[in-house]
């Protein structure tokens, strides 16, 4: 079990996932991922306090099911890894080495938390 602070994802796979949030996100969640109105913001304040305790997986599985809002479920673990890459990226958290997996149980190890 480790933690968003321990290089889940790749920078590599971050940059995928940033190209695929322009094309599958970007349009409920903005540009600069802060959503509005219902749309939930992807980073900042309120995500980390949102999603503080629970696990990646967690945000995986929520993504899997449920996004994009236009064709939830429409995306492949993989494309779904990727934006998940780029929206801990874009919160802060550092690369590391290896992709992320695209599979929700291989994600339930790693937790959100505080620095």
């Amino acid at each position: 079990a480790g933690s968003v602070w321990d290089g889940v994802y790749s920078a590599a796979q971050a940059s995928k996932g940033q190209a695929a949030y322009g094309t599958e996100c970007v349009s409920c969640h903005g540009e600069d991922l802060l959503g509005s109105g219902p749309f939930p913001a992807l980073t900042g304040d309120d995500f980390r306090k949102e999603w503080d305790g629970q696990t990646v997986g967690d945000l995986f599985e929520r993504m899997r099911i449920s996004m994009p809002a236009t064709k939830p479920g429409s995306l492949s673990g993989e494309q779904n890894a990727a934006i998940l890459a780029f929206i801990l990226k874009s919160n802060g958290y550092p690369a590391g080495k290896a992709d992320m997996k695209g599979e929700a149980k291989s994600l339930s190890g790693i937790r959100f938390v505080k620095k």
